[in-house]
């Protein structure tokens, strides 16, 4: 009897949490303007030191320059490597 009423009331406390928290959160984004949350991000990034990049795919990213090995140096890294795997090899215990 104790249990089944603790059961109810606990169901019941579930249930009114849930709406307040939907209720709260909804009134919570739909009071806050959007130009107020783009300043504080301007100024929090300000503060920091950082760059915001919201709009990337409207960004011309012509001028970046790609990346390319040249032969020269991607063959001294396979040298490089073949050396390591050699001196792995050789501190492996022969079994």
């Amino acid at each position: 009897m104790i249990m089944d009423k603790f059961e109810t009331q606990f169901t019941d406390l579930d249930a009114q949490t849930s709406i307040m928290e939907d209720a709260m959160s909804s009134t919570t984004a739909v009071s806050t303007p959007q130009d107020q949350i783009d300043l504080l991000l301007r100024q929090t990034a300000d503060e920091a030191n950082i760059e915001l990049q919201q709009d990337l795919a409207s960004k011309d990213l012509s001028s970046v320059p790609e990346i390319v090995a040249s032969s020269s140096k991607s063959q001294a890294m396979k040298d490089e490597d073949d050396k390591l795997a050699d001196r792995l090899r050789a501190l492996r215990p022969v079994v």
